[in-house]
């Protein structure tokens, strides 16, 4: 970017034959915005080629010292390893970052800040004055840390601070909760990773409520240690993300205008007839709830606007009694208004193995229109199937870790072929239904090994209309010939003179 034409630029115009004076006015546009339009464009560009504009003039020095948006995330050290390594132990101490926010007047107010550093808690308690003393909006901090980290109480009742998300390693405590909920009266994000409890569970058994977040539409929980109950109530709620809190027994949601709820790798199984839920959010559109033991209670209510759950529970067929299936039936009943479901191949397993488990979902399932199955066995799908005869769009996801070792010589590939294709055609009678309502079916990961199934539902799919084969990666690189597949796979004969075959 030039900013101030150079005279040699200048020569060099006025001696090129195609040159008009009258199409040339010499004027500096861009310089000339305004600082927002200014600040918008840099905003594209790294801050290091940020900080390099300083130097054109005046104007654009200016421009950086009131730069509102600071992300020192992308800064990229040397090539060299020498220079790079004392680049980088240098820039992550934290001081350079504290240099330049004390260099501002409190007229440039900081936007957004996100940085990475490793440094003490003391330096970061400086850091973080300057930050509030700037008016930040947006904090994003990234810490490294040998010092006992507490959480720095000069963030909670700045004023100002509309997104905070603070990940510590190894990890961070939280204040005591009468000065928790003494601030952050202006947050709407909130994103905690690596936080010790310790003895202090209880900080958050009534923090995340209107008197402690009012303004709270996100809240993100990633490695929170000793996290045994969790209760949130925010009335404003609208994304909750709850990952590998694994001491977590006791969940309970009572958010109203909650939208999207994630919650992975909580329950810990030790703890599986001790643990319980409470889900009672109306308007909640989309449920992921995978990588968690089964809980013993659970209460999954008034779910009514669900659209889209993805479901996979971490169970053995020991722990699918008499009681484990009754307290998967529970929880699973709550989902029963989702139009679209997405099953973990590893509870698919289960599944395949367990009829009683298929019943469950069979029974409260039978209104379900699209299903989503990730399996490395397509043949476990069959019994899966049956959970949900009324859908119109299946989606079959294939992992291809098994094929390599998979029938090695084309003689045991043939038989086997042959026994996957009577195996499915035994399948039509628990199918029919299926296959009466089925429209749509995509398969990823698609090769030679699958075949069987799509042969099955070409051949069987009455009111098929659209098939669609997204090739794996060995047909993509040319494994056996897929133009061959392809030409045989036309060539299969269909029951819906309407289906339309693609492949990607």
């Amino acid at each position: 970017m030039h900013a101030m034409e150079t005279r040699s630029s200048k020569t060099r115009k006025l001696r090129n034959p195609n040159y008009s004076p009258e199409n040339y006015t010499g004027d500096d546009r861009i310089t000339h915005l305004p600082d927002a339009i200014l600040h918008h464009i840099l905003l594209l560009l790294p801050i290091k080629s940020i900080v390099q504009t300083s130097i054109i003039s005046k104007r654009w020095r200016t421009l950086w010292y009131t730069f509102p948006d600071l992300d020192f995330t992308t800064i990229i050290p040397p090539a060299t390893p020498l220079t790079k390594i004392l680049h980088f132990n240098n820039f992550r101490n934290g001081d350079v970052i504290t240099r330049i926010l004390s260099l501002r007047n409190n007229l440039s107010d900081v936007r957004s800040l996100r940085f990475i550093a490793c440094m003490s808690f003391s330096g970061l308690q400086i850091l973080i004055r300057h930050a509030v003393r700037l008016s930040v909006q947006e904090l994003d901090i990234r810490v490294e840390t040998s010092d006992t980290f507490n959480f720095p109480r000069s963030i909670i009742t700045h004023e100002c601070l509309r997104v905070l998300k603070m990940k510590a390693c190894p990890n961070f405590r939280l204040p005591p909760s009468r000065i928790m909920r003494s601030g952050f009266q202006t947050l709407q994000t909130l994103s905690l990773s690596y936080v010790y409890l310790g003895n202090q569970s209880s900080n958050l058994a009534d923090m995340f409520t209107d008197c402690s977040f009012p303004q709270l539409k996100k809240l993100h929980m990633k490695s929170c240690y000793n996290l045994n109950y969790l209760r949130v109530g925010c009335r404003l709620l609208e994304e909750l993300e709850l990952k590998k809190c694994f001491s977590l027994q006791g969940l309970e949601i009572l958010s109203p205008r909650l939208v999207t709820l994630k919650v992975s790798s909580c329950f810990n199984a030790s703890n599986i007839y001790k643990t319980w839920v409470q889900i009672d959010t109306p308007r909640l559109h989309s449920l992921i709830w995978v990588n968690n033991s089964i809980t013993s209670n659970n209460c999954v209510q008034n779910l009514v606007y669900l659209h889209d759950a993805t479901v996979g529970l971490l169970v053995t067929q020991q722990d699918l009694d008499a009681e484990g299936l009754l307290s998967v039936s529970s929880f699973v009943s709550g989902l029963s208004h989702a139009v679209s479901l997405t099953l973990d191949p590893t509870f698919i397993e289960i599944m395949s193995k367990n009829n009683p488990l298929v019943a469950i979902f069979f029974n409260l399932f039978t209104k379900l229109n699209s299903l989503e199955l990730q399996t490395s066995e397509v043949l476990c799908l069959a019994g899966v199937l049956k959970v949900c005869p009324f859908i119109h769009t299946l989606i079959i996801k294939i992992t291809n870790s098994y094929k390599r070792e998979r029938r090695r010589n084309r003689l045991s590939w043939d038989l086997s072929r042959s026994w996957e294709e009577k195996y499915w055609e035994s399948q039509i009678k628990d199918l029919g239904p299926l296959l009466h309502h089925l429209k749509i079916a995509k398969i990823h990961g698609f090769s030679e090994y699958d075949i069987s199934v799509v042969k099955f539902l070409l051949q069987h799919g009455k009111v098929l209309q659209e098939f669609i084969l997204y090739l794996g990666d060995d047909c993509s690189r040319g494994y056996r010939q897929p133009e061959k597949l392809k030409s045989r796979i036309m060539g299969f004969t269909r029951a819906s003179v309407d289906v339309k075959l693609a492949f990607h």
